[in-house]
């Protein structure tokens, strides 16, 4: 059960990063090559003296101005999601887990609407891929098997990572 805990731990991490990322001021945090939470720049890291703030080169999501703070609500809904979803897989209910995927991370009308919104096709692309998978991790946590639920959201994670990696708002 340890183990699932640092899982859980690690997916959260990753999760929080990808959000901040999201929330960080457009002159400063990412750029391209730095997937995966991997900070590169002067001093040896994040934390390197004599670091100088860095471009974020990612590109526009093409998010329109009336959206932005609605999408940005709905990022942190769905890592407020995913640590529920990891909370009831550790209590061992399924049930809870895939309600869960399904309402806040999966493809409702709502989301359908607002992904189909976003004026960048690529990001429009990704955003439906990752709903797609959570509606596929909603299906997989009905059958209980704790190995294949961390799986499946591990790879519904991938397409948040992806994402706050390759755009900003």
């Amino acid at each position: 059960m340890k183990t699932y805990r640092w899982i859980a731990c690690g997916i959260i991490a990753c999760a929080s990063l990808s959000v901040s990322a999201l929330a960080a001021d457009s002159a400063t945090e990412m750029r391209p090559g730095m997937q995966m939470g991997r900070m590169m720049g002067q001093g040896g890291g994040m934390m390197g003296k004599g670091m100088q703030p860095m471009v974020d080169e990612r590109e526009s999501a093409g998010i329109p101005e009336r959206m932005k703070v609605r999408q940005k609500a709905k990022m942190r809904i769905h890592l407020e999601a995913v640590k529920d979803i990891i909370d009831a897989i550790a209590a061992g209910d399924f049930d809870k887990a895939s309600d869960t995927a399904t309402r806040n991370l999966g493809m409702g009308k709502r989301m359908g609407k607002m992904c189909k919104g976003m004026k960048n096709e690529a990001f429009r692309s990704l955003a439906q891929s990752f709903h797609q998978s959570a509606a596929h991790l909603a299906e997989v946590l009905k059958k209980g098997d704790t190995k294949q639920s961390l799986i499946s959201l591990g790879d519904t994670m991938n397409y948040c990572i992806q994402c706050h990696a390759t755009y900003r708002q």
